[in-house]
């Protein structure tokens, strides 16, 4: 039995084939990679894109539906221009003269951050006081939240992009960091979630809208809301670590009092819809800047040529709720942003916007993080329990990753 009809969930049903049965509460494949259709815009439940060290998983998604391939171009805004991305690699193109020497002499001094002892020290170790104080800082407490402390360090290789402009190639099925020549793939038509829903065709059972009540790991059944009740083997759950831990009828004391101590943040996503094709091939750019309420924003149009070649085009912001929740007048804020840093032309050219809120967007890579997940893991491995992808191991992973780890415990599962 496998809960949930995201990546994982996919990626795990693939492997198991008929010996699986697949519950989605939703009404259609993808979770967090769904894709949101507004006013003859689309967008992505946050801002998706597909890249992969895993070859298998490139196969798997090229083989299902046809996709487009192209540079990424990214983008910083400082300092009233937009700065290429990653920034730490392009101080030199930053407009004040002392601001770029500060950075560049930082840079010069920079050292391995990885025995920083968390990860406000990595920044600066790693990219030097002016980096860190211009830009790095700033938008990571816009990110994850003013105490940038209780994050450890040991996800940054695989995140945060060296102060060079080059870089190695993903290798050993390890993630690297964005560069400004990676390349990205998307869907040739319609949104991100066009991925999952073509590789849903593919799981032989796979039941909508199904909601669970209660799962008991001891005689390993499960009720759904529509008052079903389903025997399984083995259970694999792609819900978030505190949710399915509330959802069973037997557990140990200390199990769900520890699993709330998992942080996620919020988001805040507001889509903006352009009345005509934007005028710009970005597709992203990052904002540190306190008059921009959005840490990242995507021009999900520039996508693909069918996105590009529709007369309306999308732009999405993505701002953290870490400092607690958006501003009354958020939307006017985006706007007003956009046209500042110039991916519009006039606030007008906006013809509708809307906000949709994920309660769970990214999950914290607190220091305690690995300690907690592999406690919560052995008990529930120990009742036929297998929790898998974003919120279901509290990893910091990307819809890629997922797909790549369910389909490796389906094929444990299969073997066993």
């Amino acid at each position: 039995m496998i809960l949930g009809a995201g990546p994982a969930g996919i990626g795990a049903a693939l492997a198991l084939g008929a010996d699986a049965v697949v519950l989605e509460r939703a009404r259609e494949a993808a979770g967090l990679s769904g894709t949101i259709p507004f006013e003859g815009a689309v967008f992505d439940a946050g801002g998706h894109s597909f890249h992969t060290p895993h070859p298998e998983v490139r196969d798997l998604v090229f083989g299902a539906l046809g996709m487009f391939e192209q540079t990424r171009q990214a983008r910083c805004w400082y300092g009233g221009r937009l700065i290429d991305y990653p920034f730490q690699a392009h101080v030199d193109q930053i407009v004040d003269p002392a601001i770029a020497a500060e950075c560049a002499r930082g840079l010069a001094g920079a050292a391995d951050g990885s025995t920083a002892p968390h990860f406000e020290a990595y920044l600066t170790r790693r990219f030097g006081d002016g980096v860190a104080r211009h830009f790095l800082l700033p938008y990571n407490r816009k990110l994850w939240g003013a105490d940038l402390s209780r994050l450890g360090v040991g996800w940054t290789a695989e995140r945060i992009a060296a102060p060079a402009a080059g870089g190695e190639a993903p290798a050993n099925g390890r993630r690297q960091p964005l560069r400004k020549d990676t390349v990205v793939a998307y869907p040739a038509d319609g949104g991100f979630g066009e991925i999952f829903t073509a590789l849903a065709r593919r799981i032989p059972a796979l039941r909508f809208g199904q909601t669970i009540d209660w799962i008991d790991p001891v005689h390993r059944e499960l009720k759904t809301r529509d008052g079903g009740t389903l025997r399984w083997d083995r259970l694999v759950s792609t819900l978030a670590l505190p949710d399915l831990a509330g959802l069973l009828t037997a557990r140990p004391a200390w199990l769900l009092p520890e699993l709330r101590r998992l942080e996620a943040i919020g988001l805040a996503l507001v889509m903006a819809v352009v009345g005509h094709p934007v005028d710009t091939a970005v597709q992203r750019v990052y904002c540190a800047d306190v008059d921009c309420p959005a840490h990242k924003l995507v021009i999900n149009h520039n996508s693909s040529p069918a996105l590009r070649a529709r007369p309306r085009h999308g732009i999405q912001a993505e701002v953290s709720l870490a400092g607690g929740g958006p501003p009354a007048d958020l939307e006017a804020r985006v706007v007003a942003s956009l046209a500042k840093i110039g991916l519009i032309r006039d606030a007008r050219d906006v013809i509708a916007t809307r906000v949709m809120r994920i309660a769970r967007g990214y999950p914290v890579p607190t220091h305690d993080r690995d300690a907690i997940v592999a406690r919560a893991a052995a008990w529930l491995e120990a009742h036929g329990i297998h929790s898998v992808g974003r919120f279901g191991e509290w990893a910091y992973i990307n819809s890629d990753e997922a797909l790549h780890r369910g389909l490796t415990l389906g094929r444990r599962l299969r073997a066993a």
